[in-house]
């Protein structure tokens, strides 16, 4: 498999930090390389939230440089899939003894995605994204979020889920596979509120290598902060350009 990958996070024009973390790491076997990423969204109204994301991606990075040792010389698909899935419920439980040792409100949306030959897994928890762009934006992920009615009348959404909530994680797992020239989009929400289409797809078609689909994340979030997007933003792009 022949895999390009980009990864940026900014903290946009108008917040004072990055509460935003992502992370996107590919195998050196060339056997067989895989993808693990990992997009994580700090709650804004919890004001150091950001200790939440930066545990998560730090813990798949090191999930993922031990695993690149014995995946998969060593170990199967079956057992990489299971111990990633509990390393992120060990990860949110550090989180939550974070909170309570520091009587302090964390917490974070997570979106981790595991790209093995022609699969791809994922784990989610909270409102980050993950699209398939194929001859369109396909979003994969479902947002955990709840409309409440507030004064007014107007509508918002609340975060119903979120890594750090609860010791127990509630957490929504899923896979498929891809095709040749498939794009992996992954975000917060700060990249997709002022996205369309027609933006991703400008870019994919020139993805040839490492730095280009880099150059491609960078473009997006230029994009979306020229059409006025406040919050924080993360972008990772996971093109397969051949098997």
């Amino acid at each position: 498999m022949e895999v390009f990958t980009g990864c940026i996070t900014d903290k946009g024009s108008c917040k004072k930090k990055n509460q935003d973390r992502a992370v996107c790491h590919v195998s050196g076997s060339r056997k067989a390389p895989w993808v693990v990423a990992c997009v994580c969204d700090g709650i804004g109204s919890f004001e150091r939230s950001e200790i939440a994301a930066e545990i998560m991606t730090n813990g798949i990075t090191n999930w993922f440089y031990g695993m690149e040792k014995l995946y998969p010389e060593k170990i199967n698909e079956d057992t990489l899939l299971e111990d990633l899935e509990m390393t992120i419920r060990e990860l949110n439980e550090l989180v939550c003894e974070y909170r309570s040792e520091n009587a302090i409100d964390i917490g974070c949306t997570m979106s981790v995605l595991l790209l093995l030959g022609r699969n791809y897994y994922i784990f989610h928890v909270g409102d980050s994204r993950i699209y398939l762009v194929r001859d369109g934006l396909y979003q994969i992920t479902r947002d955990e979020v709840s409309m409440v009615e507030q004064e007014g009348g107007r509508m918002k959404g609340l975060l119903i889920n979120y890594i750090g909530r609860n010791p127990e994680l509630w957490m929504s797992k899923l896979g498929d596979a891809v095709q040749e020239k498939d794009l992996l989009l992954m975000g917060s929400d700060g990249l997709f509120k002022r996205l369309a289409y027609e933006d991703v797809a400008d870019h994919a078609g020139s993805i040839k290598n490492d730095k280009k689909a880099q150059k491609a994340c960078e473009a997006l979030l230029q994009t979306v902060m020229s059409r006025g997007e406040r919050d924080n933003i993360s972008c990772i792009m996971i093109y397969i350009a051949s098997f």
